[in-house]
């Protein structure tokens, strides 16, 4: 396809699932590719596979360029390595897919401090050192065009709900990391975008609700991991118009989001105090209605759910 000729790009967590994927495919479209994963378990702890390397074999097989970068995205140094790999090798970096992530589904009154250090190290502190590392090889080189940062966000921190809130508040973090990145790093010709992949992966293999909402289909899977991988290619490339957006994906059906707005504003002329706004909030609907795009695509929503009012209510009544 050639859309991705001459281009060099990272992809984070590239050795399994929605990874592989996306690595997979900008190899097809010409890019060269550095596949990193630190062959970690679901919960993140280390596993000894090697997936980085697999991927790397299956692109070379298919006449691709690859190489292989097994450190931890958790890891200042580890994300420099990424970027240092990339630039020994290949002469530059031009795309960034910050994919790596993990799932340690833990309750709020059950939470370690690990829980929180590997979760946020992964997702937020990951998606952040290598956009450090990249924006500074890209200062250094100078202004150019064609430059890409693809983070990943979810519909679990878009739209927050029910389970562990450690995953939620990281995606919703890296979506507006990736709205800052937008206007911090334009000048250097670099598009920030985000993506909320909806797809059957390994990670959702570990929440039995979201596999049931996913389930495989014959013909046309709607939730395969595939093909996810196209919008990937798109933001990537030259053809892509947009900065600073998030995107939401799943099989046939793709969907853009608008930033957080003002959902009302009430005014009152030398200031306020509790009682009026008590009073000016008394006639405000208690949720927020929206649209979320979950599997089987953007349906109606909101926050917070009508489960939660009640359960608000009942507490300590019974």
């Amino acid at each position: 396809m050639g859309l991705l000729r001459d281009k060099v790009a990272l992809v984070t967590g590239g050795g399994r699932g929605l990874g592989r994927c996306y690595a997979l495919a900008l190899a097809e479209a010409g890019a060269r590719i550095v596949v990193n994963d630190f062959g970690a378990q679901l919960d993140g702890l280390a596993s000894g596979a090697d997936p980085a390397g697999e991927v790397v074999r299956e692109i070379e097989a298919a006449g691709g360029v690859a190489l292989a970068n097994r450190a931890s995205v958790a890891s200042w140094s580890g994300a420099e390595s990424m970027i240092r790999d990339a630039v020994t090798a290949f002469g530059k970096i031009d795309i960034v897919i910050n994919n790596a992530g993990i799932s340690r589904s833990v309750a709020l009154v059950d939470m370690q401090e690990g829980d929180a250090d590997l979760e946020i190290g992964v997702h937020l502190k990951g998606a952040l050192a290598t956009t450090h590392f990249a924006s500074a090889w890209w200062h250094d080189a100078g202004p150019a065009p064609g430059r890409a940062i693809i983070n990943t966000t979810s519909a679990a921190g878009l739209h927050p709900n029910y389970g562990g809130q450690l995953y939620p508040a990281c995606k919703a973090a890296i979506a507006a990391l990736t709205m800052g990145t937008a206007h911090e790093l334009a000048y250097l010709g670099v598009r920030a975008n985000a993506l909320a992949p909806c797809a059957r992966t390994r990670m959702v293999g570990g929440s039995a609700l979201v596999s049931r909402l996913m389930p495989p289909t014959d013909g046309f899977d709607r939730h395969a991991a595939e093909h996810i991988a196209p919008l990937v290619v798109y933001l990537a490339s030259s053809k892509c118009r947009f900065t600073g957006r998030v995107f939401a994906m799943e099989g046939p059906d793709v969907a853009t989001y608008t930033p957080w707005s003002v959902e009302k504003q009430y005014s009152q002329p030398g200031g306020w105090t509790a009682e009026t706004l008590a009073e000016a909030f008394s006639g405000h609907g208690e949720q927020a209605e929206h649209v979320a795009f979950f599997p089987g695509g953007a349906v109606p929503f909101r926050l917070p759910s009508g489960r939660t009012l009640k359960e608000l209510g009942q507490a300590g009544k019974d």
